[in-house]
């Protein structure tokens, strides 16, 4: 089943993945306890008549839970960009005000009518189904993500790369791809060490997402080799964006732990994507036009036309 891309935020922090694992786990935990207190409301109603858990029966009871105790604390402000997380919140504590309805007509020897118990366990079903399914949409987007740089990853690239081609044929708008492979990688690698590599790799990918627009896209192609999908650009405009960029990059401060920094540079290879080349050959134009950027010289832009490679 392909995973609706289009659907995703946009590209992440790396760091904030390692957050997102955790909540993945916070509620499969949540979820446990979530069993336990619907055990013990129920208990409560048929075994305890009259002596339900005080708590459950405060204005602030969606608080209290164990469940509520996590979806309320700092620990899920990197899910707050979510509409699922929102919903999630909302059923919450829409289970808690009906629970806390029929507890309070149980505590006053109340009767409870058949369709006040229906809505209580309805909501406490379609909490239990809005977790997951907030579950299932964060795995969907870390498992597209390369969670050392924060771009997408190939398997992302593909989907992606066929649903603008598909926007392009309905629309006859322009999008451009731009390969980037930073040079002389492998020097700093057996220089500096991988730790350092790493974080060239994470800081230049950080640097390339702040220099383009919100709505650009970065991929890890492998490697040190990243493709860059700018839609709604010509080729001459990307060029002279991408342009911008490498000089820009080669500028660019890294900071490495013993306090010196270092600078990188990379090379650009540009192809037009066409209604009548695959998406494939688009890729494969990009990466011959990097390997002539690379052959002039590195550091530097080259464009693909018309299955020759013009140097600009």
């Amino acid at each position: 089943m392909d995973i609706p891309i289009n659907k995703l935020t946009d590209q992440i922090d790396p760091d904030a993945t390692h957050d997102i694992f955790c909540s993945i786990q916070a509620m499969d935990t949540g979820i446990s306890n979530h069993e336990v207190w619907i055990s013990q409301v129920h208990q409560s109603l048929i075994c305890q008549h009259g002596h339900s858990n005080p708590a459950d029966l405060c204005e602030d009871a969606h608080c209290r839970c164990k469940f509520g105790q996590w979806l309320y604390s700092p620990d899920t402000e990197v899910l707050k960009a979510h509409d699922s997380f929102h919903s999630v919140v909302e059923k919450h504590q829409q289970m808690h005000a009906l629970a806390r309805k029929i507890l309070k007509k149980s505590e006053n020897k109340q009767d409870i009518a058949e369709d006040e118990y229906r809505d209580f366990t309805s909501q406490a079903i379609a909490f239990k189904l809005e977790v997951r399914n907030l579950q299932y949409m964060l795995m969907s987007q870390v498992c597209v993500i390369d969670h050392l740089t924060g771009a997408w990853n190939r398997y992302a690239m593909y989907s992606k790369l066929h649903e603008e081609k598909e926007r392009l044929a309905r629309t006859r708008h322009s999008c451009t791809l731009c390969m980037m492979d930073i040079d002389y990688f492998k020097r700093i690698n057996d220089e500096h060490g991988h730790t350092v590599g790493d974080k060239v790799l994470k800081a230049v990918i950080g640097f390339c997402r702040a220099s383009l627009r919100k709505y650009d896209s970065i991929y890890r192609y492998g490697g040190e080799e990243f493709l860059f999908c700018l839609p709604d650009v010509e080729q001459d405009e990307a060029r002279i964006i991408i342009e911008r960029l490498c000089v820009n990059l080669g500028k660019y401060p890294i900071p490495l732990p013993n306090g010196e920094s270092l600078s990188v540079t990379a090379s650009f290879g540009i192809a037009c994507m066409q209604n009548n080349s695959s998406v494939e050959d688009t890729i494969q134009s990009a990466d011959h036009a990097l390997l002539c950027a690379k052959a002039k010289g590195r550091a530097r832009v080259c464009c693909w036309e018309d299955g020759l490679s013009t140097f600009k």
